[in-house]
């Protein structure tokens, strides 16, 4: 989920995303950014809403199973809810932070999420610049930095935000996730993000997220050249399919 504010670029048989943090705003003809000012991004919310009916199932098959915590439950990042546990993480949360996850599957695939909607833009350079700065690793970090500072100042202006405050909400929803690869050391997820295009209509879109451990956390690994038009996709119904359900269990 994600997961987004962002210029989006359509491919014959595939349509891209270039996102600055998560990847969910847009995969149709022209991309929707909604903002809307006031988002507190600390308020409890219950788990989102089911998808529309119109669409397929979320798979239900073991391959890239994470076995969430059962204690799992829901808290809002800047309009996105975002699965949280008091035995996967984050177990501290302070000044809009999300840090502490568990050494294994489910702490990894908790982190990814969090992490992803934490370096967008919207949520205030408060929240993504120190989030950049302790959450983020690889070669590209600062690339990333640049980027989403960028993105941060062009929709401030566009939505006559005062500099240093957040932009508002992300509409868009994580409805799964499969773990394509783990490690101790790193793992790589993609994460299912559902949102409305230009039209309001429901899409789907997949983002490919590694996150990598430090010795103390999970941290991000900064996609190629800062942004994820490399690892973004609008998911198919086939592709929606073989994700799962972010389930207490599960």
């Amino acid at each position: 989920m994600t997961y987004d504010v962002i210029t989006r670029a359509r491919r014959t048989t595939r349509r891209r995303l270039i996102a600055v943090g998560l990847a969910a705003a847009a995969a149709a003809g022209a991309v929707t950014v909604a903002v809307v000012a006031g988002t507190d991004p600390s308020r409890s919310v219950t788990l989102p809403a089911d998808p529309a009916p119109d669409r397929p199932d979320i798979g239900t098959a073991d391959g890239g199973r994470a076995d969430l915590p059962s204690d799992l439950g829901w808290a809002d990042v800047a309009g996105v809810s975002v699965p949280v546990s008091g035995q996967s993480g984050p177990r501290l949360t302070v000044g809009g932070q999300a840090r502490g996850f568990a050494h294994d599957h489910a702490g990894a695939v908790l982190a990814a999420a969090h992490i992803i909607v934490r370096v967008n833009p919207q949520v205030g350079p408060a929240v993504f610049e120190s989030t950049l700065l302790r959450q983020v690793v690889g070669p590209d970090a600062a690339a990333m930095r640049v980027q989403v500072a960028q993105a941060y100042d062009e929709l401030r202006n566009q939505a006559g935000i005062k500099d240093g405050q957040p932009i508002g909400r992300l509409y868009a929803n994580l409805r799964g996730y499969r773990i394509l690869s783990y490690t101790d050391d790193e793992v790589i997820v993609r994460l299912l993000t559902e949102a409305p295009d230009a039209s309001g209509s429901s899409l789907m879109v997949s983002t490919e997220v590694s996150v990598r451990w430090t010795g103390s956390d999970w941290a991000l690994v900064a996609p190629a050249g800062g942004t994820f038009d490399q690892v973004v996709t609008a998911a198919s119904d086939s592709d929606i399919a073989t994700f799962l359900p972010f389930t207490a269990g599960g």
